[in-house]
């Protein structure tokens, strides 16, 4: 025989699930569930029948995932920053960039007096400079009529952080080791000297050349022996 009490328990069971499955809750989580269902069949039919442009939605989505993952963080510049500096202080002043040096002390300077900003943007981050540190405590740090306007806000822009680097700091220190101002007074067109100017046949031919015996004319020997005699 069945014990009352258990017959009784379990038939309030099943009247409990019952009711939860003719409840609202219940209906509203299989309509949801509906809606899932047919949205997942309408792009799998969208996929079958435009795969081009379903190729490019998904190219685009893993576009801006990676965007976000490698979007540099504020310690990242920190880093980046320091490393620029040890850089520079193994080159020595006379071959060390002027503009590389200018660049990294700016933002050194700006750092140790607090006026330097980071702001996250999902895709990308952005450095930018304001007037003051956060904690200064002077009237015209806290007055809004004297803060800078949105206008001005791209002059304030340091730096812009895009797929795991600083590419303002990144190209400043490109060449860092030559000092520009050693050439400020070659003529224009040896100033730049380009891949093509390096790997020629006539950059070749003269690199050869040096190595040959000089062979003086009669003439220039006789000149260098007037030139001798003159002195």
């Amino acid at each position: 025989m069945t014990d009352p009490p258990n017959s009784d328990r379990a038939e309030g069971k099943r009247r409990f699930w019952e009711r939860f499955r003719n409840g609202r809750l219940a209906s509203w989580w299989r309509s949801l569930l509906h809606d899932y269902v047919e949205a997942c069949k309408e792009v799998a039919l969208g996929v079958r029948q435009r795969p081009g442009k379903a190729g490019l939605y998904v190219s685009l989505l893993a576009g801006a995932l990676g965007c976000s993952l490698y979007s540099p963080c504020e310690a990242s510049f920190e880093a980046s920053l320091l490393e620029a500096s040890g850089t520079l202080l193994l080159l020595s002043p006379w071959t060390r960039s002027r503009r590389s040096e200018e660049h990294v002390q700016r933002l050194l300077k700006l750092r140790n007096r607090g006026q330097l900003r980071f702001q996250s943007l999902v895709f990308f981050s952005l450095l930018y400079e304001v007037p003051f540190d956060a904690d200064a405590d002077l009237y015209s740090a806290h007055c809004k009529y004297l803060k800078p306007r949105w206008t001005e806000f791209p002059k304030q822009v340091l730096d812009l952080g895009f797929w795991g680097r600083w590419w303002v700091l990144h190209s400043k220190m490109q060449d860092a080791d030559i000092n520009e101002e050693t050439f400020q007074y070659l003529p224009e067109h040896l100033r730049v000297v380009s891949f093509q100017n390096l790997h020629s046949e006539t950059n070749e031919r003269l690199f050869d050349e040096k190595y040959k015996f000089v062979v003086l004319t009669e003439e220039q020997i006789q000149e260098g022996e007037k030139e001798n005699l003159g002195h």
